[in-house]
């Protein structure tokens, strides 16, 4: 029955995990701003699926949560805010196709590479573990959350720090490009 089981949780990771690669597809080649970002929101709510079925219920809640919630609802904003005719009459965004490209094209190799690595690579006995002075007193199985926290604020804080910088110069340029001009 456990056999049942996980191959059943193993077949439903699969399955999310190429709806959010349709997801994300949907999103790039998308010609209607609207599109793409109904696109990235079934490519978030799918990497949430994902994580259930690895049995991170508080990393599926954060997806949801700051994904599918916050970062959704600020680029439709920023899509209904920002008046497209106007660049794509100065061809302003028709610059960037050739290094998107580029850019696709290099997470396509590294997205090979890494499932290449995993399928025929050699695995780690253990994938996510946290150093015993911070795993002491906790039980991973059921204080996923713990866990989590521990692992993100004090490994990984700088990284945090990093992404939440990087965040805010998103939202600084989404403001300015809804900014409208005065005269």
């Amino acid at each position: 029955m456990d056999h049942l089981l996980s191959s059943i949780g193993s077949h439903m990771f699969h399955l999310f995990g190429l709806l959010a690669v349709g997801g994300a597809l949907a999103m790039i080649f998308s010609k209607n701003a609207v599109h793409s970002v109904v696109g990235f929101l079934f490519a978030m709510l799918s990497v949430a699926g994902c994580y259930l079925c690895l049995s991170a219920e508080f990393l599926a809640v954060a997806q949801l949560l700051v994904y599918a919630g916050g970062i959704v609802v600020l680029f439709l904003f920023v899509v209904m805010l920002v008046e497209m005719t106007k660049y794509k009459e100065k061809g302003l965004f028709q610059v960037q196709t050739p290094w998107a490209v580029g850019m696709v094209a290099v997470g396509v190799l590294g997205f090979v590479g890494v499932f290449w690595k995993a399928w025929f690579g050699a695995s780690a006995v253990e994938p996510l573990t946290l150093r015993p002075d911070l795993a002491a007193g906790l039980n991973v199985a059921t204080q996923n959350a713990q866990a989590v926290s521990r692992g993100l604020f004090a490994e990984y804080l700088l990284p945090f720090e990093i992404l939440s910088v990087i965040l805010l110069v998103a939202l600084v340029g989404a403001v300015v490009l809804a900014k409208t001009e005065r005269v």
